[in-house]
């Protein structure tokens, strides 16, 4: 067991109340902590680098206990700190990109971040001369060389991320919705916030980065608000938003979006060999990783002369060149496999004979309506829904639970049984340790 002593002060400009730290069960607990999340962090010897890079054992401290969502006198109550220490303490791990936090009505609120989407964003979003970069990055990379991580980020089908499709992409006769739209996204967005792309800033530190843009992540609404607070984007016009927007595209970049359909929170333009979910879908073949649009692309055989650029440009790996076998006068042409194939139109936009098309799905692709359905869904198949309850009771999140008890109401009788083989044990233990809890604290 490893035990830091420190006096008041002497970490970062605050005051550290806890006089005296089990090092190790602080990393341990807060390993614990983030593994309750919906998208999980299960122990490793690769995850324990990553937190004793990134967090001290007092941020440690402080970030295993936090749920979704606290307002800072209640997190300093539950600390057993001065407020003005906490204040200052979760200041310096905002500007770190270890928590978030935003101002709502005169107080200031805490919102624990996972691993991803959360923290390791947060760590390549902006320049940081006097951290070390190279050895997080190179961190990072075991953490997503660990299969369980990646899985665990992945698993259901619900995910965090979903293909927003190219409109020029589409015949002129098509119909597509707002919420399937990029432009939509920029153009309708109360705040938009610019950022370094993460995957891209992580590939370069390990001298594997490719040469598209960098200034390309781009958040919305109250997210562009919170990261620019913390210094991990800078405000910018739609119309700059937009621009930005046209180079990613020009760049064969395919975008990815918040899967949800309302207030859509940010949107990634990714590149398949640096964007973290793209190489984790390809490498451990979880082509459902990411939420494929309602198109799917398509070639028109007679046109296609194989010279495959396609196959080259989707981020996705869907597309590859195969013989004719004899048939017409090409040796090869361009094959799409449906299952990889995420409907982005990037293989359009590269294809200089118009031999790519773009056809709606047989079946439509269910997006949650927003982020707090999507959680609901997600914590649902993952049989994470008891840590979901117990993180936000209190919380400004509570109307989370009611939300994840009406979208289990209204599933189907099968999906009904198979959810409540992962959620029952956990969901009934969780429930029951609240209520004792409460009949203890009233005796």
């Amino acid at each position: 067991m490893m035990v830091l002593r420190r006096s008041e002060g002497d970490q970062m400009g605050h005051t550290t109340v806890v006089e005296e730290l089990d090092v190790d069960q602080e990393y341990r607990l807060l390993q614990e902590r983030l593994d309750r999340n919906v998208t999980g962090a299960p122990d490793s010897e690769a995850m324990r680098r990553v937190l004793r890079l990134l967090f001290t054992p007092e941020d440690a401290h402080v970030a295993r206990q936090l749920p979704q969502i606290i307002a800072l006198p209640k997190l300093a109550e539950r600390l057993d700190r001065d407020l003005d220490d906490v204040d200052a303490h979760i200041t310096s791990m905002a500007e770190r990109g270890l928590v978030l936090d935003f101002d709502m009505k005169g107080t200031r609120y805490v919102m624990a971040a996972p691993v991803v989407i959360g923290f390791f964003e947060y760590t390549f979003m902006r320049e940081r001369p006097d951290a070390p970069m190279e050895e997080y990055a190179e961190a990072f990379e075991d953490l997503f060389d660990d299969e369980d991580f990646v899985r665990s980020v992945f698993r259901g089908s619900t995910q965090l991320g979903r293909s927003l499709v190219r409109e020029e992409s589409l015949p002129a006769e098509s119909e597509i919705l707002d919420w399937e739209r990029a432009t939509h996204a920029v153009e309708s967005a109360t705040a938009v916030a610019v950022s370094l792309c993460p995957c891209r800033k992580d590939a370069q530190f390990r001298g594997e980065g490719c040469d598209a843009p960098v200034r390309t992540c781009l958040t919305f609404n109250s997210a562009a608000q919170t990261l620019a607070r913390s210094g991990l984007g800078e405000l910018i016009t739609n119309e700059e938003a937009m621009g930005i927007l046209e180079e990613a595209k020009a760049a064969g970049l395919a975008q990815t979006g918040d899967n949800v359909r309302d207030s859509v929170s940010y949107m990634c333009n990714c590149c398949g060999c640096c964007c973290g979910m793209m190489r984790s879908i390809k490498k451990y073949e979880i082509y459902d990783g990411i939420v494929p649009s309602n198109w799917l692309a398509t070639i028109d055989e007679t046109i296609c002369r194989g010279c495959t650029k396609c196959a080259k440009a989707c981020p996705a790996g869907a597309i590859s060149i195969e013989p004719t076998n004899g048939k017409g006068m090409r040796k090869n042409w361009a094959i799409i496999d449906a299952e990889r194939c995420l409907g982005c139109g990037v293989c359009h936009d590269v294809c200089r004979w118009d031999a790519h098309g773009m056809d709606q799905r047989d079946e439509p692709v269910y997006i949650p309506a927003d982020t707090m359905e999507r959680v609901a869904l997600m914590a649902i198949e993952r049989g994470k829904l008891g840590d979901l309850l117990l993180d936000n009771v209190g919380s400004k999140l509570a109307p989370l639970a009611a939300t994840s008890l009406r979208v289990l109401e209204k599933m189907p009788p099968w999906k009904m049984a198979m959810a409540n083989q992962t959620i029952r044990s956990k969901f009934v233990s969780t429930m029951l340790g609240l209520v004792k809890r409460q009949v203890e604290s009233r005796a």
